[in-house]
């Protein structure tokens, strides 16, 4: 519910689709709400411009160019005559955002990206968020940050091993591309990063056993748009990396095994 007293809303990496949403922030903007809006996805970037200008927010970018936190960042650092100019605090977190929208758009050119995302999945969600805003601008651990990393990197290495031991993969006629499906129990990204280096040219189909849905992911010399491949599926996500949910794979598997086993037992 809005408040009576006006104030900041931010949001980031989250964009609506619901008619009834545009209708609520335009009546918090006309209530004198500051409304701020940053958004790196398709459904963002496709959004109308007159359509997003017409809600009255303060400020917005929409953009493939960088992940959500680096556009918010930058945003935030270069917009001191709507929100003042940027603090200390905010400045010294330039290096956590740096890999963060590293390791989000899965480029990996930053040491220390994959580490710290593995991290952060680690962790749970409001202790993550404790440990990045008191981390230092080196990004240096902390105690708990590097325990987390540990039982992390177990758990992926784990995952690893169960991807390894399930991959199906097919080279697809006419694409010049080799899809790989596999299973994963958790950390689908730094899965597919492993089974990167054996694969070129391809898009992994992870099956995550942790959420039940299914994560793609592509090699770097593979330049299928897997956003718009997960938009089919009702799913989305970023060019590399995306992901959706098949509402018919429920009961499959089990399905098959008790039809393998019906037609074992007329047989005895």
């Amino acid at each position: 519910q809005s408040s009576k007293q006006p104030q900041d809303l931010w949001i980031a990496d989250i964009t609506w689709k619901n008619p009834e949403t545009d209708q609520y922030l335009k009546q918090l903007a006309k209530d004198g709400w500051r409304i701020f809006w940053a958004d790196h996805h398709a459904i963002a970037i496709d959004k109308s411009e007159r359509d997003v200008k017409e809600i009255g927010l303060t400020g917005w970018v929409a953009s493939d160019k960088y992940s959500a936190a680096r556009l918010l960042f930058d945003y935030m650092v270069s917009h001191e005559d709507k929100i003042g100019k940027a603090n200390q605090a905010l400045l010294e977190f330039q290096k956590v955002v740096l890999l963060a929208d590293d390791n989000d758009r899965w480029i990996h050119n930053i040491s220390g990206s994959r580490e710290l995302a593995l991290t952060v999945a680690a962790l749970s969600g409001i202790d993550a968020y404790h440990e990045l805003v008191h981390i230092d601008s080196n990004v240096n651990y902390s105690s708990k940050m590097r325990d987390a990393y540990r039982k992390a990197s177990e758990e992926l290495s784990e995952s690893v091993s169960l991807a390894y031991r399930t991959k199906v993969d097919k080279k697809i006629d006419g694409f010049e591309i080799k899809i790989v499906a596999a299973l994963c129990n958790g950390f689908p990204s730094e899965v597919a990063d492993t089974l990167r280096k054996d694969f070129k040219n391809a898009i992994f189909v992870l099956f995550n056993l942790k959420d039940q849905r299914l994560s793609l992911r592509r090699s770097p010399e593979c330049n299928v748009n897997l956003d718009r491949l997960a938009q089919q599926f009702g799913g989305g996500g970023h060019p590399a990396a995306a992901g959706f949910d098949l509402v018919e794979k429920s009961g499959h598997f089990q399905r098959y095994l008790i039809g393998r086993i019906e037609e074992s037992l007329k047989r005895l």
